[in-house]
């Protein structure tokens, strides 16, 4: 590589700023290439003053449709992703999600998803197929890494009471037992050795646990809620669980009949709003009808609009009926809350355990609750 061409390149990744004796002015492609370049790495410097870039330069005429075009132009496809990808996640240049082709090229994330959840209301009807392509793909490769110890988990207690498995006489299949240890009958004495019990999941599956998942629809809860919709539809493939999904702002949207697919799920969320967890809760209570076989988790950042006697009233009725509360302040792999601690506080003390899970860790609980043991 010549000196030209590595002063050249270095004065493309430097930017305007690094004009200078050392590197050259750029014209022609390479002016094009920096002017998109500074388009979108300028917002890095928004703190600088104005007289670090010319006023009438390129850069400050594009628009994220004609800067899309000149990067479609001038550079390779895979630097394209990069820059398309970085405008939206890093620089929320949101306009250009209204291009198909943008969506088609990104790389499907949780990021991405996040994003087209907030901006929901502004994207196109004729968007929409490539929108649900985005969020199906996130949403299936989530439930390939959850499915397996989500079920294994939850349906372990259950699956332990199945033929063959730990004896419980109330789980013991007679007619089969019998059925399968005639050849052992002593014809003489007039006795059957049962010598292999076989044991039946049967009753466990004629009652389930019911589970109500609340799920507040603050922008703060964003990617909690993309791991709920994915879960809940996990939940309700069990046959130990009737799971239901209840969406919040300050009205209830439920969508259990959906839960089969997470993306109409994710769809029908509107984040932002107001919030009003203690109405979301009533409604949730007049669901219950086996208080101790039931299981009410709430996906919120708990900071409330509404007012306080109906959360907290509602929890403490929930509590002493004997329904297992859980109150989620996130729920994704990093756990990582920010929520309103002397709510969380408050509610802790009237019966609703508080905590920020993993996937693994609620399934952990509800199958804990499920065992009879203390959440």
């Amino acid at each position: 590589m010549t000196d030209a061409e590595l002063r050249r390149r270095w004065r493309l990744a430097l930017g305007r700023d690094a004009e200078g004796e050392q590197l050259p002015m750029l014209s022609g492609a390479d002016g094009e290439r920096d002017a998109a370049l500074d388009f979108l790495y300028q917002r890095e410097y928004q703190q600088r003053s104005e007289n670090s870039r010319s006023g009438g330069s390129e850069a400050s005429r594009l628009t994220p449709a004609r800067w899309l075009a000149q990067v479609r132009k001038l550079f390779p496809v895979s630097t394209v992703e990069v820059l398309q990808r970085q405008a939206i996640e890093r620089y929320q240049l949101t306009s250009l999600l209204t291009d198909p082709q943008v969506l088609r090229q990104s790389q499907p994330t949780l990021t991405l998803v996040q994003t087209l959840l907030s901006f929901r209301s502004h994207l196109p009807d004729s968007l929409m197929a490539e929108v649900r392509q985005v969020i199906r793909t996130v949403c299936q490769e989530l439930e390939r890494r959850l499915a397996r110890n989500i079920h294994s988990r939850v349906e372990g207690r259950r699956n332990r009471n199945a033929r063959g498995g730990r004896p419980s006489l109330a789980a013991l299949d007679w007619q089969l037992s019998i059925r399968r240890n005639l050849k052992h009958y002593d014809l003489e004495g007039e006795v059957l050795a049962l010598q292999r019990l076989y044991y039946n999941p049967a009753r466990q599956r004629q009652m389930p646990w019911d589970i109500i998942v609340l799920v507040d629809q603050s922008g703060s809860m964003a990617p909690s809620i993309i791991y709920a919709a994915v879960i809940a539809s996990i939940f309700s493939q069990l046959r130990s669980l009737n799971t239901r999904v209840l969406l919040f702002d300050t009205q209830v949207v439920d969508v259990s009949g959906q839960l089969d697919d997470p993306v109409e799920t994710l769809l029908a969320v509107q984040l932002g709003g107001g919030t009003d967890i203690g109405q979301a809760l009533m409604h949730a209570e007049s669901l219950i009808s086996q208080p101790r076989r039931s299981m009410l988790v709430l996906l919120s950042d708990f900071y409330d609009g509404g007012p306080p006697v109906n959360l907290f009233g509602t929890i403490t009725r929930l509590a002493e009926a004997g329904v297992s509360l859980l109150g989620l302040a996130a729920l994704d792999q990093e756990a990582q809350p920010d929520y309103d601690r002397d709510t969380a506080l408050e509610l802790s003390a009237r019966g609703m355990q508080v905590a920020a899970m993993t996937p693994d860790h609620l399934a952990d609980w509800v199958a804990g609750c499920m065992a009879g043991r203390q959440p």
